[in-house]
């Protein structure tokens, strides 16, 4: 707004800009030279309470031509000034002839007011001149500025939210898995629970149904035995049923090809064995697709979730121990039932070696090859049709369950990061507390040479926390002569 512009609007916009001027400037506007002031400056301190509105007026944006009328006469504007609430008394006479010097908005003034009308656009200004009462543009301003700071306020809470809980579900999903020492410790008759083909059951309710035949009844005591345990010795799935595609009727017509179990004690563990045949009068048990008809289905209605193992207990087994366990694409497979069958003296034939012989290659490296071998697995060279065919058949006799992830860095960066701020937190807090404490005796001030200004803006407060400052202040041990209380009406005070 150049200066003819503002010589048309009320006397008390000028007081405005030139109480403005005076403290922007460092009094570069000589009041002495205004005339119509009665004070030695050139203006009334008042003035120098509105200096905020007068800039907020500069980057609001916002005109002041519908707030005012400048055909008024100096006599009407000095009586129109008395009725505005801009710390310009009645009783005064404001200045009516003033030079009015137009301030340059800074870079960040300007970017501050576009962010401000970025974020409350969607408020009108007619809503809040007319239903919140605000006429003045430099009020609608500030409110703006306030709602604006508000609304980053709320944006900040809500990223610091979502990275202390939203973001560690992102990188790191929930997971229902167990591992087996978990599953152990769920043997009680109300929290029963057991792993089969690396999935785990809750087997709390099915114990108490009733199951088997009145002349061999499974009794709730009996299927305790089960609870904690992994029980696929007592379920073992014949290997043509659970591999159709690698072993051919001819070679089992009737089923009857099991895997030797290498652990002779999990055998003993349980008091029944679910093989196809055990029991002639057992319409499911006499059935060849057992398993896959009855035992998956009635299982499935009391899955809750995978079996998972520590990575670093599994390369262990097959660094330490020369065991068949093995790792691909993250899914975990135990192929010692398998070389445990080949070994076995009464299994002769190529029958019997019916996954591909680089399985058996990558699996038999007596400990000497990597744990993960997806990338072995990936490199052998098969059409799809035979890689499915023995992936299906491994998923079905040979998995156990997953790698247990969720103590990786992944799982864990958001617990390191939160308490990384924490650290941090408390780092700042000790050395406030270091620094507060007073370990040598009070040391007098000495006597200034110079003024000591004491500076304080007000913008709120009432007259009982003024009273309390300014008493605060004369209280200090300075001299009274060097001392200066300068008081800054910032505000609706």
């Amino acid at each position: 707004m150049n200066q003819s512009e503002w010589s048309a609007t009320p006397s008390y916009m000028g007081d405005i800009m030139a109480s403005s001027q005076t403290i922007n400037n460092g009094g570069h506007v000589n009041r002495s030279q205004i005339p119509g002031t009665g004070h030695p400056m050139g203006a009334s301190p008042t003035y120098g309470m509105v200096e905020r509105q007068a800039n907020a007026m500069y980057a609001s944006g916002e005109t002041h031509h519908d707030d005012v009328s400048p055909t008024k006469t100096p006599s009407e504007q000095t009586a129109y000034n008395g009725n505005l609430n801009t710390g310009i008394i009645g009783s005064e006479k404001a200045p009516v002839h003033e030079t009015v010097q137009d301030l340059e908005i800074t870079r960040a003034r300007r970017t501050w007011t576009f962010i401000t009308w970025l974020l409350t656009w969607w408020i009108p200004s007619p809503f809040l001149k007319w239903c919140g009462g605000m006429r003045r543009p430099d009020v609608r301003m500030a409110w703006r500025e306030k709602v604006a700071i508000c609304i980053i306020i709320f944006f900040i809470w809500c990223v610091l939210l979502f990275v202390i809980i939203g973001l560690g579900l992102l990188l790191c999903p929930k997971e229902y898995v167990w591992t087996m020492d978990e599953i152990a410790g769920r043997n009680a008759a109300d929290d029963a629970m057991i792993a089969m083909r690396g999935r785990v059951y809750d087997i709390t309710q099915f114990m108490n149904q009733k199951h088997g035949l009145k002349t061999y009844e499974a009794t709730k005591e009996l299927m305790l035995l089960y609870a904690g345990q992994d029980v696929n010795a007592s379920f073992p799935i014949a290997i043509r049923t659970a591999c159709p595609s690698l072993v051919s009727q001819k070679a089992d017509p009737k089923y009857s090809m099991y895997l030797s179990v290498a652990d002779i004690t999990a055998l003993q563990t349980f008091p029944f064995t679910h093989k196809v045949g055990t029991l002639p009068s057992s319409k499911e048990l006499s059935s060849q697709s057992f398993y896959g008809k009855y035992v998956i289905p009635t299982m499935d209605k009391f899955k809750k979730g995978d079996v998972v193992w520590d990575y670093d207990w599994i390369k262990s087994m097959h660094k330490d121990q020369g065991k068949y366990w093995r790792v691909i694409n993250k899914e975990v497979f135990n192929l010692e039932d398998y070389f445990a069958t080949m070994d076995y003296p009464g299994n002769t034939g190529n029958k019997w070696r019916f996954l591909n012989d680089h399985i058996a290659n990558i699996f038999d490296d007596k400990g000497a090859g990597s744990t993960d071998v997806t990338k072995e697995w990936s490199s052998i060279p098969w059409g799809a049709k035979e890689h499915q065919a023995n992936y299906n058949c491994m998923k079905n006799l040979f998995y156990v369950g997953r790698v247990d992830d969720r103590k990786t860095v992944r799982c864990l960066f958001t617990n390191y990061m939160l308490l990384a701020f924490a650290c941090v937190l408390m780092t700042i807090v000790l050395v406030k507390f270091l620094a507060a404490l007073q370990f040598g005796s009070k040391n007098r001030p000495l006597t200034p040479n110079k003024f000591v200004i004491c500076q304080v803006p007000c913008y709120t407060e009432d007259e009982a926390s003024l009273l309390k400052t300014i008493d605060s202040l004369a209280g200090l041990e300075y001299d009274d002569k060097h001392k200066l209380i300068f008081i800054i009406c910032d505000g609706n005070i």
